[in-house]
């Protein structure tokens, strides 16, 4: 029998495509009464890349960037960022259906937490991330891709499912 997910681990890559595969989650947690942790990775270039652009532009200047990427993130996410409207709204349908009155919206919010991160690998931070929040399904988005980027197998979503123990749902992106 399958059980109802207690927590739900979104995935985001902080595109315009990610309002739909967001919106599954919400019907998901709206559905269970489940929490939903939304992550964000930033991928990490590698230490010979930062060592290069640390050169190139100096410390304080990347070092810099760096700060304003993570806070960009987590302003987008947490919705200090006019780009998060899709998202509250997203939040805001899904809730009124269930709740039936607007004003209970903040309150009774189904995202438990937004963590944004760093990792040299998306995957293995997701995989690890639904582990250590106890997590009982990953939503991810998918989007079509070429016949040389399939053979090259360069796809979040595919290697999240290769890692992962953890329910995956798999949502396909509108191009």
């Amino acid at each position: 029998m399958i059980q109802k997910p207690k927590r739900i681990l979104f995935a985001s890559d902080l595109s315009a495509n990610m309002n739909e595969v967001f919106k599954q989650a919400v019907s998901l947690s709206t559905l269970s009464d489940a929490g939903i942790i939304v992550l964000h990775v930033m991928e990490d270039a590698g230490k010979n890349a930062e060592r290069r652009v640390r050169r190139a532009f100096g410390e304080t200047l990347y070092n810099s960037i760096r700060s304003e990427q993570k806070t960009g993130a987590r302003n987008l996410l947490t919705g200090k960022n006019v780009d998060a409207l899709g998202i509250k709204q997203a939040i805001a349908g899904f809730l009124e259906d269930r709740k039936g009155d607007q004003s209970d919206i903040e309150v009774s919010s189904p995202i438990e937490k937004i963590l944004v991160t760093e990792s040299k690998s998306i995957a293995d931070e997701i995989t690890r991330t639904a582990v250590e929040e106890g997590c009982d399904i990953i939503v991810i988005g998918c989007g079509h891709h070429s016949f040389i980027e399939t053979a090259l197998g360069d796809n979040i979503a595919r290697k999240v499912l290769k890692r992962t123990s953890v329910p995956v749902l798999v949502v396909p992106l509108l191009n």
